[in-house]
């Protein structure tokens, strides 16, 4: 693992409440690569090819946060070594048996593989540390084993091990190395040299529900300006040694008046929300493609503009730009996005029935002259509409309100007529 840099691929899933067992949810191409589409994807190593977009559709409450949140929350126990009460695994692990297990895997540029086949259990939190009025369930990691290899695989059995490849194994640690581990960190940096560098996941799950400005440096790009509003001067940032923001300096063009604000939200005064969404969403793209890592944005379209989402997920599939191999992960709402990815291995539909399945486009086996949003909407698959009977019940339940409503109506106006009468 010398001078290499290791990345999160995908995972498979069993135990979870939402997903079906056996799900699974990868970045690794699954088809064929062809002179049209080879632009799409990039060569990690000499043998796995990736997919520099993934796109995300579904129905509401079908798990697209939360597959999302799951991916960066693996990345954060194994890769960053932190515990899993420092991750989104917390909130986005849901199991009836308060059991999950997660075969999560890994591959670097220098052709290492790995697999960290890793069970856990949700249980009481400890009483002397978690005050009684306060008990809290906790994940704990409660077996684990590390695979690795080196060895060439085709495509379809990159990820797949032999016991005689095991790295390591929980059971198998030292009286000294048990004591020393926290059940809630991963043994998989045992296997890894502490100099190993990797590819960086980074979330903007958990600020889907606000809109807040990200700053740069010292000044938004004028040219990200001039996109987005071209009304605004400038846009520039006061800020401290340690970076933290003093004030926000905004000027619009033709105006002698200069704003400064001192509060974030003071900002969304001045400025829409479409171009306050374009400039956090292009601090997070200009991040990812720089570093390379791994990009996920849950509900892309909100706040912006359509054919302004559409430019911005064009920087991860030209390569001219996307020059360190950065992904980006997505959902969205606006499903006629999903027509613009060329290849069926780069969406994911999410099926909902009692368990969401995970369909892959490229295992869909739909006709292919038909758009990827037209199988959406079309509810091809059976799943990715809203349930007519649902909708008609809904339906039902509203002619009841606004009938009952006119009838307190109608006895209030009675009983104001009666009460004249009597005096």
């Amino acid at each position: 693992m010398q001078n290499s840099k290791i990345k999160l691929i995908g995972f498979q899933i069993f135990g979870h409440s939402l997903f079906q067992d056996g799900s699974i949810f990868s970045i690794q191409t699954a088809s064929q690569v062809t002179s049209r589409t080879k632009s799409r994807v990039y060569q990690l190593n000499g043998h796995l090819t990736l997919n520099r977009t993934i796109g995300i559709v579904g129905i509401n409450a079908t798990g697209k946060s939360t597959l999302m949140e799951i991916f960066k929350g693996l990345n954060d126990l194994y890769l960053k070594s932190l515990s899993i009460d420092q991750t989104s695994l917390i909130h986005s692990f849901r199991s009836n048996e308060r059991r999950i297990r997660v075969r999560t895997f890994f591959a670097s540029d220098t052709d290492d593989r790995f697999c960290a086949d890793t069970s856990f259990a949700q249980t009481l939190a400890d009483e002397s540390t978690t005050p009684a009025p306060t008990k809290q369930f906790e994940w704990l990691i409660t077996a684990e084993k590390i695979y690795h290899s080196k060895t060439a695989a085709s495509k379809s059995k990159y990820f797949e091990f032999k016991e005689n490849q095991l790295a390591a194994q929980r059971s198998a640690l030292s009286q000294k190395e048990r004591l020393l581990l926290s059940p809630k960190d991963s043994i998989f940096r045992i296997v890894l040299q502490q100099s190993t560098m990797f590819y960086d996941v980074i979330s903007t799950v958990s600020l889907t529900d606000s809109n807040v400005v990200k700053s740069f440096a010292d000044e938004t790009p004028p040219e990200l300006l001039e996109y987005l509003d071209s009304s605004i001067d400038y846009l520039k940032y006061k800020v401290d040694d340690s970076g933290h923001t003093l004030s926000y300096i905004l000027k619009f063009k033709g105006e002698e008046n200069i704003i400064v604000v001192s509060n974030l939200s003071d900002i969304a005064n001045y400025l829409s929300s479409g171009t306050i969404k374009g400039i956090t969403l292009f601090y997070e793209f200009l991040n990812a493609l720089r570093q390379g890592a791994t990009l996920l944005v849950d509900e892309i379209e909100l706040h912006v503009n359509k054919q302004i989402v559409r430019d911005f997920i064009g920087f991860f599939s030209d390569p001219k730009i996307n020059v360190n191999n950065a992904t980006l992960v997505y959902s969205s709402h606006y499903i006629e996005l999903t027509d613009d990815l060329d290849r069926q291995d780069e969406e994911y539909i999410l099926i909902r029935k009692v368990q969401t399945k995970l369909c892959r486009l490229n295992d869909a086996k739909v006709r292919t002259e038909l758009k990827n949003s037209e199988i959406f909407q079309n509810n091809y698959l059976k799943g990715t509409a809203p349930s007519y009977t649902r909708y008609m019940n809904l339906k039902r339940t509203i002619v009841k309100h606004n009938q009952s409503l006119s009838q307190d109506a109608t006895n209030t106006m009675g009983s104001g007529e009666n009460s004249r009468d009597v005096k």
